[in-house]
């Protein structure tokens, strides 16, 4: 018997999602069904998974170290983390403990036909969270451009009249004013914020100034009298704070201070997958700036950045032409409608094969279970054995078996909302494979579904992806020639073309 924990979360906004005790006794039938043991149940609510402050979570990924438990069991993999990175990152901790991360709701296989399930079913989550965010931005748009405030915190300085039009706080304006004096003379954040607060004012929430709050302020464009929001902007929608020339000046001053802390996981799409070809080692990215100040990003092997223990000589390789090129690799695969057909139908197969009925499977045995007491009990009063302890006795089963009817009823909705089809998957990848030519934060969502390896062996890409092979339908012969000039060629030549095929996996050799 193994030892495990369950991990639950719930979070607010997601009103339909099975509640924080649904998910636990799932997860707990689940284990009984797979012969393990828990040992403790982590529950974060109201916390959504985009984010890592989910405190309970956290001391799970802490307490693994100490090998206390084998399996972390939860009710979706959405559950675990929305974001397909930050699952991967976590699981690889968890690894390292011998620790696996299993869903009670999608039955996947530990082999590779399993990687490709467990891919898809994350990339999907983190596909459609990211397209209801669009969705609701693209219905805010119309008030942004009226000048209507679209939600949330209003900036210092402002109040909402009674149409949502932000007016002036004449209470609140001098503290902009000072913010922006104040860094103009050369004042940094951190002594404002706390200048600011040594005079008993407060932020716009009400509560004691912050560093990143007054650089909230200084970088607002509605003190100039823009109504400014996610990249719209009307001129002369509010009225002006400061001029215009102060509010130059200023971005002036925060742009010389200013250090780039863009997470790894989006400067580099390809972080964790890349791996050097000439000893084997993880590449990371790192940076570098010109001569004209302009930065570079780079992926480069740690066995060469080692000065003094240099042990491999594969020089660093541009981020921005490594990802475009296994981008388009991947993107041109995804053309093929013949190659998507091959890849949906692989993952709803494994899925099949998996048996995902299993939840339902034990919920009809135990319903058998308890429809064979009952009538043990009623042959038992039909024999003339009347006792108060067989009325109970029959009045509980009775009483379990119409929680075990609801139970039932409760799994069949979830596996018909749940369960993957072919046609949700085509139109899953066609979607993603769109909206990769317009935003990166999709590009990472169709290499993390998709990519499980890539090998830099110099001049070339190795791309391993997470489907299995079948000849011909995934043949799709590309060739992706690029320079360090980052002026990306794309053409199809079958005759200069390498495939390999193997039992697990497609290759594809992208030269650069």
């Amino acid at each position: 018997m193994r030892n495990a924990v369950i991990y639950a979360r719930y979070s607010s906004d997601r009103q339909r999602e099975e509640s924080i005790e649904g998910q636990i006794r799932v997860c707990e039938d689940f284990a009984r069904r797979n012969d393990m043991r828990i040992l403790k149940i982590y529950t974060d609510r109201a916390l959504t998974g985009r984010t890592d402050k989910r405190p309970e979570f956290q001391l799970m990924i802490k307490e693994a170290a100490s090998r206390a438990f084998e399996v972390v069991i939860v009710y979706k993999l959405n559950r675990f983390a929305r974001n397909r990175y930050d699952s991967a990152s976590y699981k690889h901790k968890l690894k390292k403990y011998g620790v696996k991360v299993v869903s009670a709701m999608e039955n996947i296989a530990d082999d590779p036909s399993g990687i490709l399930l467990e891919s898809v079913i994350e990339g999907m989550a983190e596909y459609y969270s990211a397209e209801l965010s669009e969705n609701v931005i693209r219905g805010q748009t119309e008030n942004i451009l009226e000048g209507k405030w679209a939600g949330g915190t209003v900036p210092l300085g402002y109040k909402l009249d009674a149409e949502k039009h932000l007016v002036l706080d004449e209470e609140k304006v001098p503290i902009v004013k000072l913010v922006f004096s104040m860094t103009l003379d050369g004042i940094g954040t951190t002594t404002i914020a706390r200048e600011l607060n040594r005079r008993g004012y407060r932020n716009a929430r009400g509560k004691p100034f912050r560093m990143s709050n007054i650089y909230v302020i200084l970088k607002n464009k509605h003190y100039l009298g823009k109504f400014s929001w996610r990249g719209i902007e009307s001129p002369h929608a509010v009225p002006a704070i400061v001029s215009e020339s102060d509010f130059n000046e200023v971005q002036k001053i925060m742009n010389a201070r200013r250090v780039n802390r863009v997470k790894a996981s989006e400067r580099y799409m390809l972080s964790g997958k890349l791996f050097c070809g000439e000893c084997g080692e993880r590449m990371v990215g790192t940076s570098g700036t010109s001569r004209n100040g302009e930065i570079y990003y780079y992926y480069a092997c740690p066995n060469h950045q080692r000065k003094n223990t240099r042990t491999c000589e594969k020089t660093q390789i541009r981020a921005d032409i490594i990802d475009s090129t296994v981008c388009d690799a991947t993107t041109r695969i995804l053309e093929s409608d013949a190659a998507v057909e091959a890849i949906a139908r692989q993952a709803v197969e494994v899925q099949t094969h998996t048996d995902v009925n299993a939840a339902i499977a034990a919920t009809k045995k135990r319903m058998a279970d308890v429809k064979k007491k009952i009538d043990n009990c009623v042959k038992a009063v039909e024999s003339g054995i009347i006792s108060d302890a067989i009325a109970k006795t029959l009045h509980d089963n009775e009483e379990t078996l119409r929680d075990l009817e609801c139970e039932l009823a409760k799994q069949e909705i979830a596996r018909k909302s749940s369960e993957l089809t072919v046609d949700k998957i085509r139109f899953f990848f066609k979607s993603i494979c769109r909206d990769a030519k317009k935003a990166d934060k999709y590009r990472r969502i169709l290499l993390s579904t998709l990519v499980r390896m890539v090998i830099v062996r110099g001049d070339t890409l190795e791309i391993r992806y997470n489907y299995a092979n079948e000849y011909p339908a995934l043949q799709n012969p590309v060739k992706a020639e690029c320079s360090y000039n980052n002026r990306l060629v794309v053409s199809c030549d079958e005759s200069t073309n390498t495939i390999y095929l193997t039992p697990s996996y497609f290759y594809i050799l992208a030269r650069l």
